[in-house]
Formats: structure tokens, sequence, C-alpha cells
């Protein structure tokens, strides 16, 4: 990691209603940049743009400066649906400019991701959508080319009533691509045709969850050999063998005497490989599972967020810092990660950084 490095962040920017039926109100600016001091872990604000709506989720190129975010919405101009928005951005100071905003698969777009070459951001909406758009040579989103609307339910009927994607996931390997559906218990398996920016069906390739569980955040391991999911219905850890298409391993994502549900949120892998991480949003903790040689994963240890509902958070490349973002008490946690344990040391908060659904890193290129 460069000594400084450039840390993202944003949230609602307007009130959104929540699966569980509660409304989540506006308290953040939009999104916010901050210079993150490799040595001490303190965070500068920079900057701050607010014009962009409900910035919800980020996706950064990390080669050059551009980011990408899904703008969850339930209506654009009184129709059902959402947006994308492409934005360069300053390295010396984190101002962003607004390259353009295109239309994703239907409303509340809640996840983005960019395509390993860069060329294709991939969008997916709670309400079931899928979408794929090219970027251009300005760095500028297009409009899809390629888009579907996933169908199936679960046995929950509050939470499963009918798809509901949480993430797409690329593997490190290949050209597949899966997509985690809350609301079936899947993980639905496409084959990436970047020449058409196409997703392909390749049902052969699902993963199956156990009924109820509800899949919601995965992270594939280095070789693509493991992918462990996050579900956030049943708080638990899946672990699959992706070529196999095997379930090797479930274990569970939560204190032993937990008395409240974890609401599982995001899972990212140490970039050493050796410590995969999940944040618990009802008790406000990091989970931390060592990863065994055989992919396996070994009993969590359990640390406080040091805020309140961390829905994500992220790990620098080089592996030392995880920034944690509390929703509901609009903070920023960094926190030092020791090299033998895994374990986050909390170095410095920061206060009112709006409420904070995404965070990123940029390394610089």
């Amino acid at each position: 990691m460069a000594d400084m490095a450039l840390v993202f962040f944003s949230g609602y920017t307007q009130d959104v209603p929540m699966a569980s039926g509660e409304v989540l109100p506006s308290r953040s600016r939009g999104i916010s940049c901050c210079r993150l001091d490799g040595e001490t872990g303190r965070l500068e604000l920079l900057a701050v743009t607010p014009s962009t709506p409900n910035p919800s989720y980020l996706a950064l190129n990390q080669r050059e400066p551009y980011l990408y975010c899904v703008n969850e919405l339930e209506t654009v101009d009184g129709v059902p649906a959402s947006t994308v928005s492409a934005y360069g951005f300053c390295p010396e100071n984190g101002q962003l400019r607004l390259l353009g905003r295109q239309m994703a698969a239907g409303p509340l777009a809640c996840f983005a991701a960019l395509s390993h070459e860069g060329g294709h951001l991939l969008a997916a909406s709670y309400n079931g959508g899928v979408c794929v758009l090219p970027v251009g040579a300005d760095h500028a989103l297009m409009a899809p080319s390629w888009a579907c609307r996933l169908q199936g339910h679960g046995p929950d009927p509050l939470r499963q009533d009918s798809s509901h994607p949480h993430q797409v996931l690329l593997h490190p390997g290949h050209s597949r691509v899966y997509v985690s559906d809350l609301g079936a218990d899947r993980l639905h398996c496409f084959r990436a045709d970047w020449g058409r920016g196409w997703l392909l069906p390749e049902a052969s390739g699902d993963l199956a969850a156990r009924p109820g569980q509800g899949p919601r955040h995965g992270v594939f391991n280095a070789q693509g050999s493991r992918l462990y999911v996050l579900t956030e219905l049943s708080d638990e850890i899946d672990v699959f063998d992706p070529d196999a298409g095997t379930l090797l391993q479930t274990v569970s994502a939560v204190p032993g005497d937990g008395d409240r549900p974890g609401l599982g949120a995001a899972l990212r892998m140490h970039p050493g490989g050796r410590f995969l991480y999940a944040s618990l949003r009802g008790p406000g903790l990091l989970a931390v599972f060592p990863v065994r040689k055989d992919g396996g994963l070994g009993g969590p240890a359990f640390y406080p967020c040091g805020g309140k509902t961390p829905r994500d958070f992220c790990l620098t490349a080089d592996g030392r810092w995880l920034l944690a973002g509390g929703q509901d008490d609009c903070s920023v946690c960094v926190h030092a990660l020791d090299e033998q344990t895994g374990a986050p040391r909390l170095v410095w908060r920061m206060e009112d950084a709006g409420s904070v659904t995404t965070l990123a890193v940029w390394d610089g290129a």
C-alpha cells in the first residue's frame, strides 16, 4: 500500500425501505474521500461529493482514478428503476467529476463490480435484476449490453418471497460469474462473454445453499478453488468447491452465546489468504476465521467493530489495515491487523462520517 492511500465511503442520501419493513433514514452526505496514513491509520477528510443519490455501493478501478457506484433508488422519473454512476477523481484532492449515469436492471440496485479487465461493470438489484454495462474508452458507462431478471424463492415468506440478488462474484481464474441470491438460496452461475458483454446461464455450475440460509456475500480464495459465502438469515459461512459444485463445510458466524441475530453483511479475504473476515450488523462484531491449508475454516474469534451496524468494511492491499463503516452511528473505524492472529485493534475512529453502507480503498496506480 502507498503511504497515503485514498478511502472512499458513502451511504443513503434519501430514505430507503429495508427488507425488514423499516425505513432507513438518509444520513449520508454523499461520497466522501479521505486520505489514509499508512503509518498511523489516521484518516484525513479531503472531499465530499453530495450530488449523487443513494450511492450505497462503490466499485473502484484500481489501475486508474475512476469510481463507479449504484444509486439505490425505487423510482427514476416516476418509473420503478435505479441507476449506476461513473466518476473520475483527482488522486491529489479526492474531488469527483461525474462522467454520466445509466439505468440498472430494475429498482434498488445494491451491488456493483468491475470485470477483471475493467471493460464492464456488473450490477445487481435487490428486486431480482442483474445487468452488464460496457465501460467506454473515456471510462463512462454505456447502456446495458445484457440484463436479466432472476427467478426463485425460499421458505422464509418475509425475506424470500422472490429472487433477491445481493452480489456479483467473478471467479479469479476463468470466465465464470456467480450471483448470490438471498431470496432463492442459490448462487446462480453464468459464463461471461466479454466480447459481447453478455452473461450466459450455466445452470450446471449453480451452487445451492441450504433452504432458508439466505446467501448474501461471498469471496474466493486467490486460486479460485474455494468459495466462501456468508448467509444473512442463518448466520453461517458455507465453504464450496466451485469446480466440483460441492459444499465442503458450514460453520457458524456468530458467538455461541449470541442473543440476537448476527445479520451477517460483508465478507473479505485477507490479502495473505490466512484469514477470512465477516461483519455482523446485529452485535456490531467482526468475526475472524483462520483459513487452513486445505481451504477449510477454523473456529472464529470475535472483536468489536468500533461502531454500530457494520454493513461493510474493507482491507488495504498490504493487509495492514481494516476499515469498518458504522451505518447507524455514522462512524468509520480503522483497525490495525495483527500479522500472526489477524486480530483487529482499533487505532482511529472518525466521527460524523455520515451513515456508511460501503467503503473502498484506492492504493494508486
